[in-house]
């Protein structure tokens, strides 16, 4: 999904997909090794994902191999988009990498996403009282933490959830300021 991705923004070499991600903060929620990358990208050639536009000379006397987005290939990204706002688990492993392309989503279905998302986890939160209180006689202090943790944690994905639908709600929802600015020679940790 997050090669589809940023190939909706252009023509991109592996280098420049990986640095692009690298840029979007990628890094903080999940690791982008270059072994995987080439990888994927091979795998997404494979299924007509994805194709080889052009190939460029590096200084090195190497070639590089420019690739772009197909059609087949924007449908998949926008089903595992969606896919992605609909899957269940915390949000740092369901959502970060979605968020990235939020301005690229059929709003009105993600919305519906969100709020069902909102009720599951108010759902999830409801059944941590009786649990808290039949094991009150028996926890111990690191089960009485691992259930505060869990409380915390559900509150603090449902407020944020929150926040998220309110700003799809007020189709506050766009792209960076400046797609230019993601090009080669910009990076975050300059």
């Amino acid at each position: 999904m997050l090669i589809l991705g940023v190939l909706h923004r252009g023509d991109f070499h592996p280098y420049e997909i990986k640095r692009r991600l690298k840029n979007a903060m990628v890094e903080c929620y999940i690791d982008v090794d270059v072994g995987t990358l080439y990888y994927a990208i091979r795998q997404l050639e494979k299924e007509d994902l994805i194709s080889a536009v052009s190939r460029q000379r590096v200084a090195r006397g190497g070639m590089r191999t420019v690739y772009r987005i197909t059609a087949k290939g924007k449908a998949e990204f926008r089903e595992l988009l969606h896919r992605q706002f609909a899957e269940e688990g915390p949000v740092s492993q369901t959502l970060y990498g979605a968020l990235l392309f939020l301005h690229l989503c059929d709003l009105a279905h993600v919305e519906e996403l969100v709020r069902r998302r909102i009720a599951h986890l108010d759902e999830r939160i409801a059944k941590l009282g009786p649990i808290r209180k039949a094991l009150r006689p028996v926890i111990s202090t690191g089960g009485e933490h691992l259930l505060r943790h869990l409380e915390k944690q559900r509150l603090l994905d449902r407020e944020w959830l929150k926040g998220l639908l309110a700003d799809i709600k007020a189709r506050r929802v766009h792209d960076v300021a400046d797609p230019r600015r993601l090009r080669a020679g910009s990076s975050y940790g300059r």
